[in-house]
């Protein structure tokens, strides 16, 4: 399995949009139609970025990062299904750790559902702890040193 990663580009948009709708019903939601029209938009030139994991050309995990003065918000992270397990998500992380040393902000933050307890876990594993309870979320964070 060759994966490689890189910063996205607006033609990814579809697959990331793809990787949304399964993340989301990952955990049962289905409420949530998917992005707003646009909203991807922000992530393409600012300070916001997202980071894909592709392998043999199709986009097959990212995440979305979102950049604050004080902190980075990993906003969305998903995997597809076959290519979970692999160490991606886990790599996609670091890639917005390495973001946020970069940008000189000191913290890393992020929700999970509290039903996914597979990426719980995952995070905590990583170094990200519990700083919050948000209804049916938590608030998770993780300081980040330069180097």
């Amino acid at each position: 399995m060759n994966v490689t990663y890189r910063r996205a580009v607006p033609a990814d948009i579809p697959a990331i949009e793809q990787l949304f709708a399964e993340m989301l019903a990952s955990v049962g939601d289905k409420g949530c139609g998917g992005y707003e029209n646009g909203y991807l938009d922000k992530f393409f030139g600012g300070g916001d970025v997202i980071y894909v994991a592709v392998s043999d050309g199709d986009v097959v995990g990212y995440v979305s990062v979102e950049l604050y003065p004080d902190f980075v918000y990993l906003d969305d992270l998903s995997v597809t299904e076959r290519f979970r397990g692999k160490g991606i998500g886990t790599k996609l992380i670091k890639f917005a750790e390495r973001y946020a040393a970069d940008s000189n902000v000191p913290m890393t933050s992020l929700h999970v559902e509290r039903s996914n307890t597979a990426a719980r876990y995952l995070y905590q594993r990583l170094g990200y702890a519990v700083s919050g309870e948000e209804d049916e979320r938590f608030r998770m964070t993780k300081h980040i040193r330069k180097g």
